[in-house]
């Protein structure tokens, strides 16, 4: 696999336990080599632990081998949104029926402005996107026929169609979570991949392992130890 080695997380969703099981798995499969952690947004809401998450999130860069990239999701911005005070109500209830309120009884607190401000801080922080010389990593996925310059926050944060339909050819596979796998394995497809296994509705918490040479994944991880191998399909775009 190389010298260096990228791991790809899907969406976290408040599980706490999985997501330390996966990162030690992750460590071991690295084996001592350099290696990227893309971790795909998401970390909040419906699952019991989000505090837990940020928390572990929040200490992670503390080995020079292992470098951390954290991308905001949707369930990120809701946050940022109703922690503000100008928020609005139809916001507010917006994140309270898709988990917002998982995630206050983590804090023990009664309103998403109390959530502490080092935490609310990191989530404005961080970006919306990252790519290398052969994917794309984002949260939700891209506007088809759209320069990437060009794509709209929005749609990096929320899009589901035409995206997810579409067969075009985007210059790069795509890596995203978002829209959870009805099969609760990855989606692999020729443009993108999909790695939102539905964690917190009791599928696993997945990781897509690359190398540097590849454009295509070389394996996918689950908390559970288990691992798997993309299935043969059509040549990537």
């Amino acid at each position: 696999m190389g010298d260096s080695i990228t791991f790809a997380i899907g969406d976290i969703h408040g599980c706490s336990g999985k997501l330390q099981a996966l990162i030690t798995l992750c460590d071991t499969i690295r084996d001592g080599r350099n290696a990227r952690f893309i971790l795909l947004g998401d970390y909040i809401d419906r699952g019991p632990e989000s505090q837990d998450v940020l928390d572990l999130l929040m200490r992670q860069d503390t080995d020079p081998s292992r470098h951390f990239i954290f991308l905001r999701g949707n369930h990120e911005e809701m946050l940022i949104r109703v922690a503000d005070k100008d928020r609005s109500d139809r916001d507010l209830m917006t994140w309270w029926g898709n988990g917002g309120e998982q995630t206050l009884e983590s804090y023990g607190v009664n309103d998403p402005s109390d959530v502490p401000p080092e935490h609310l801080d990191w989530m404005r922080s961080l970006p919306l996107q990252t790519s290398d010389q052969h994917r794309l990593f984002v949260h939700a996925g891209i506007r088809p026929g759209v320069a990437m310059l060009d794509q709209p926050e929005q749609d990096l944060l929320w899009i589901r169609e035409p995206f997810l339909s579409s067969n075009e050819n985007h210059g790069t596979l795509v890596v995203h979570g978002h829209t959870p796998t009805r099969s609760r394995r990855p989606d692999l497809r020729a443009n993108r991949l999909n790695i939102d296994t539905g964690a917190c509705f009791g599928g696993p918490l997945t990781a897509a392992v690359f190398s540097d040479e590849e454009r295509g994944p070389l394996f996918f991880v689950e908390d559970s130890g288990k691992i798997t191998t993309p299935p043969r399909g059509p040549k990537l775009a």
